[in-house]
């Protein structure tokens, strides 16, 4: 098994869709005509990682995001989410060039190295690349 999307539902739909395509390096593909406004946001793998929807929504959006479970527990309990990722170089050089606040540190033993970012409505997002990229 692996993780396959998130689905974050932004109070700022646009500020948060911006927030990943231009600091993350994400970029917005296909996504199926559902009847409320969204979007895929793709990886370097061609991968929607991020599915991302205006928290505001409409009835279309309330039916079909209900449809599975309509007594959902648990929001604000994910504390990052985590992305691997190649190019250590080019994305911190991006996240300079937007003025993107980010701390870093290494993970002893397992040649990782994160990249941890702030993003729009206290969204933390952890980049992982490989440590010999460093």
């Amino acid at each position: 098994m692996r993780l396959d999307h998130v689905l974050i539902s932004s109070a700022d739909y646009q500020a948060m869709r911006h927030f990943f395509i231009s600091s993350i390096g994400l970029t917005q593909g296909y996504r199926p005509p559902f009847s409320f406004e969204g979007s895929w946001l793709y990886g370097t793998d061609n991968i929607a990682l991020v599915h991302l929807v205006n928290a505001a929504g409409n009835k279309a959006q309330q039916r079909y995001l209900s449809a599975v479970n309509t007594k959902m527990q648990g929001r604000g309990v994910v504390d990052h989410i985590a992305i691997r990722s190649l190019g250590y170089q080019v994305f911190k050089n991006r996240l300079d060039q937007t003025g993107v606040i980010y701390f870093e540190r290494s993970v002893p033993e397992l040649l990782e190295h994160q990249v941890f970012i702030d993003g729009p409505e206290g969204l933390k997002i952890e980049m992982l690349f490989n440590s010999n990229e460093i």
